[in-house]
């Protein structure tokens, strides 16, 4: 059985290592974040250049890039 010595020695370790743990996981979350709205509009731009080009011309082609482009306007 652990004493309450043991106990608050692991913890006082799992706290540094949580915290540290969240940090590393975090910033490439956060630059993923901040970089999708950019990558979202150049993929709706590529989208709507192939959905022009494509032959015959559809209008159902062009809702990827609608939908690329809403997702870049609420990110």
């Amino acid at each position: 059985m652990l004493s309450l010595l043991a106990l608050s020695l692991i913890c006082l370790i799992a706290l540094p290592v949580f915290l540290l743990g969240m940090v590393l996981l975090s910033v490439p979350f956060l630059v993923i974040m901040a970089i999708l709205p950019w990558l979202l509009r150049i993929i709706a731009v590529v989208l709507l250049l192939r959905a022009l080009l494509d032959q015959p011309f559809q209008f159902s082609s062009l809702l990827p890039a609608a939908i690329a482009f809403l997702l870049s306007l609420v990110l």
